[in-house]
């Protein structure tokens, strides 16, 4: 799907600040494995491709064992670069250094593509993730880009932040142009957690941000809550008629009930002859009601 406010790159590439977020505001990570999935595939397509002796594995095809190299999914190094980003519940951040030419759109292609297909796989859910085409605005300017990496890293718990603060990390991120603003990461660390905005910054960054700013303010605490499983339509049939076979069942059985008493207490009845009733009058009242 092609991006919305894509500009032409520049001769040295341009920084872009991605956005995109779930379908009617749902969630698009249910728990801490969809996270690590999600940047495990920033890992794959940014870093360098392994060799295809180092993916080969074992399979077994009759009887036989067998090394091969399984498919292996696009790779962006040295076209896209990761710079910083941040994972919410709902939706995520990346910046990027697009290196290579229309490489971004491509790329975000595939990563919004295979996450779709994992996360629709394990929620057992049909339909598109993602609300629509991602948001992509170009920041043409290095205190822009620091102010928006402190942006990522001040509002969520799944971030590049410990990447800057010197931890390792994946997937891996290309800080050297914001740090290069920053100096080092304690002096980051300051400017992440005391900076505050002036007017003239907070307005600069509302232009890049492609969401409210004041909704990252402050730091919040985040309660992941697994997404609601999608009950298929086969499912709810097979549901429906278990229903309708024991509501029959069970309209039988009172039937069959109330049929039984009756016949019972109409041969009680019989079964005590008046006087006057002859023994062959009896019999065919009786023979009677067992034909009914």
């Amino acid at each position: 799907m092609p991006a919305k406010k894509l500009q032409p790159a520049t001769e040295g590439g341009t920084y872009r600040h991605v956005h995109n977020k779930g379908i009617e505001k749902r969630f698009i990570f249910g728990d801490e494995a969809d996270y690590q999935v999600f940047l495990n595939y920033l890992e794959d397509y940014l870093n360098p491709p392994k060799t295809p002796e180092s993916t080969k594995k074992e399979f077994t095809v009759n009887g036989r064992v067998f090394r091969g190299v399984p498919h292996q999914p696009k790779n962006y190094f040295n076209k896209v670069e990761l710079v910083a980003y941040s994972l919410e519940p709902n939706h995520f951040h990346l910046l990027l250094h697009e290196i290579k030419r229309k490489s971004l759109q491509a790329f975000m292609r595939s990563l919004c593509t295979r996450y779709s297909i994992y996360f629709n796989k394990k929620y057992d859910r049909t339909g598109t993730l993602f609300e629509g085409p991602y948001k992509s605005v170009v920041v043409e300017d290095q205190k822009n880009l620091s102010h928006l990496a402190r942006y990522f890293h001040k509002h969520s718990q799944y971030s590049s932040y410990p990447q800057y603060l010197g931890q390792t990390g994946t997937p891996k991120v290309s800080s050297k142009v914001i740090q290069s603003v920053i100096n080092n990461e304690e002096n980051y660390r300051d400017f992440v957690e005391k900076h505050q905005l002036n007017n003239e910054e907070r307005a600069l960054l509302s232009k890049i941000v492609l969401e409210d700013v004041n909704i990252h303010l402050v730091r919040r605490d985040l309660t992941v809550t697994k997404p609601k499983k999608s009950y298929r339509i086969p499912e709810l049939i097979g549901a429906g008629t278990i229903f309708l076979i024991l509501l029959v069942l069970g309209i039988r059985n009172i039937n069959m009930s109330a049929h039984t008493s009756a016949t019972l207490g109409t041969k009680t009845f019989l079964a005590s002859p008046s006087p006057s009733e002859s023994p062959a009058a009896t019999t065919e009242a009786k023979t009677k009601i067992i034909n009914y």
